[in-house]
């Protein structure tokens, strides 16, 4: 190898290094802290009834999933017709998908929740609380088959209901 690229190429991929771990901090710095706390507590449900569920925090965002698999659906339309079939990601019988997304304003999505939506394969819990106080509101797509454990789903319901209340405290305890 060229001796005289070494010592630049390994300065550059420092710098890249630098610069990716001081944007990774200053996202965190970004992250709601009561959503840090909301995520906390949804890890210990999933993991109480799915101990093999993963999960993730993003920035304004948390994602978690047990047993999942493609699924290639259609849905018949309004007027009668079908609609082309085309891949989604779903639980299998068992399994659990969740996204919920933090968002500023009203929640302004067509759709209005709470809703249940069958897709037949699995269903759709759609959740969308807004805390008044924030301004700000969270979009809860939690995807189970119809074999769910109804506890789960009752301490789901009641945990994301709660957030306004998490968020009250956090408030609080922050300087």
């Amino acid at each position: 190898m060229d001796t005289k690229l070494t010592g630049p190429l390994l300065l550059a991929s420092f710098g890249i290094l630098i610069t990716l771990s001081a944007r990774a901090a200053d996202d965190s710095a970004l992250q709601n802290p009561a959503f840090k706390g909301f995520y906390s507590e949804l890890k210990t449900l999933f993991r109480k009834h799915y101990p093999q569920s993963t999960s993730h925090l993003f920035k304004d965002s948390v994602h978690f999933e047990s047993d999942t698999r493609v699924l290639v659906v259609h849905e018949e339309t309004m007027n009668g017709d079908w609609q082309d079939p085309w891949e989604t990601r779903g639980p299998k019988p068992g399994g659990i998908l969740g996204e919920i997304r933090f968002m500023k304003g009203n929640y302004q999505e067509h759709a209005a929740g709470p809703q249940t939506f069958d897709k037949r394969y699995f269903k759709i819990l759609l959740l969308a609380p807004y805390s008044k106080k924030h301004d700000a509101h969270i979009v809860v797509r939690l995807s189970y088959p119809r074999n769910v454990q109804e506890d789960f789903l009752k301490e789901f319901t009641k945990l994301v209901n709660e957030l306004e209340i998490m968020w009250i405290e956090q408030s609080i305890n922050t300087p």
